[in-house]
């Protein structure tokens, strides 16, 4: 890599902005020459360094790779799930080469390929990119481009309009019916499991959402102050009004509003969504239920993603236009049936 043109800034200092290992370095003098020379210096050291890297790369088993990548993502406080997702990768992806030195391993399209036949495409995604940043980053060894799976994507199941109606009734006298009633109001289970009573404003028929329970690579529960993106942290009205009478009758107001296992409140969802003859959608499902009501009363998508803390457009977007499609099949549908029943009709006139 060429060293780029040096450019003189109003204070009279000469600059030149260096990219080295995905970095931006920048370098300044107080002549062309000198910032010219003190780049090239910086570059050099940089290529030296990343050559001993390399080397001693070369020596370093993948398991070691990733448990060093680890520890250190630990040490910059990354999310524990984050961490326990890695975790999981290191003990169940790639066994048969984890503790082959990386120098030695020739065909990371194989490896690939022996996990992926049994594995979704979004969890292939979430391998690579961890094998892979672990590798460059603490062996200093580039690995080649691959052929990732391109399975089609599986769309998540949740309830239409009716089965909602049909959900919330068929709730009535279930032990976590604020859980599930939360959910349809477009929380995540990890922000239900964060909310406290002091989060709730019944006076204002609204609810604070802040913070998340994860779990970590032990197991553990930890409470996080953050939600999974900035836009999650928000205030939730209350527009179910069997939520609000659950609330208003609790008898204890004080602590968690739910206190609950996740596995607990996941199999209620599914056993009531079984009784009322709608998929098993799961709480997440619920969530994007909420989604799907929205689109049916013709709330905008910008409404919907600010109530559901959605930062991403695409995910509200794929439910949108999944129901938009539906409805004009069923539009069609309707025209086909009414010219059907018009050739009958002259028909039977004859």
């Amino acid at each position: 890599m060429k060293i780029p043109k040096a450019r003189k800034l109003p204070s009279g200092t000469w600059f030149i902005q260096l990219r080295l290992g995905g970095e931006s370095v920048p370098v300044t003098g107080r002549t062309e020459k000198e910032c010219r020379d003190r780049a090239a210096l910086i570059k050099a050291e940089h290529r030296a360094g990343k050559r001993e890297k390399i080397a001693a790369g070369a020596d370093m088993t993948l398991r070691e790779a990733c448990q060093k990548y680890i520890e250190k993502k630990e040490k910059a406080r990354k999310s524990p799930e984050t961490i326990r997702g890695y975790d999981v990768i290191l003990r169940n992806r790639f066994q048969s080469a984890m503790s082959k030195r990386i120098s030695s391993i020739q065909s990371w399209q194989q490896l690939y390929n022996a996990d992926a036949e049994h594995l979704s495409p979004k969890t292939m995604q979430n391998t690579w990119a961890f094998i892979r940043a672990a590798v460059e980053t603490e062996a200093g060894i580039s690995l080649p481009k691959i052929e990732t799976v391109t399975r089609e994507k599986k769309e998540h199941a949740f309830l239409d309009p009716d089965q909602v109606k049909a959900f919330v009734k068929a709730s009535e006298g279930d032990k976590y019916r604020i859980a599930l009633l939360l959910a349809l109001h477009s929380c995540r289970l990890s922000e239900i499991l964060a909310i406290s009573w002091s989060d709730v404003d019944l006076q204002a028929g609204r609810i604070r959402i802040a913070g998340a329970v994860v779990w970590d690579k032990h197991g553990h529960k930890v409470e996080k102050s953050q939600n999974k993106t900035e836009g999650s942290t928000r205030w939730v009205p209350i527009f179910i009004p069997e939520l609000t009478q659950e609330l208003s009758a609790a008898h204890s107001k004080t602590g968690k509003l739910v206190t609950a296992n996740r596995n607990t409140i996941l199999r209620h969802s599914d056993a009531i969504c079984e009784a009322i003859g709608a998929p098993k959608v799961g709480v997440h499902g619920l969530r994007h239920s909420f989604a799907s009501l929205c689109y049916s009363l013709n709330v905008p998508m910008k409404i919907t993603m600010q109530v559901g803390g959605w930062s991403d457009p695409k995910i509200v977007s794929d439910i949108y236009t999944h129901l938009s499609q539906k409805n004009i099949n069923e539009q069609v549908d309707s025209l086909k049936k009414f010219f059907i029943n018009a050739n009958k009709n002259a028909n039977d006139a004859k």
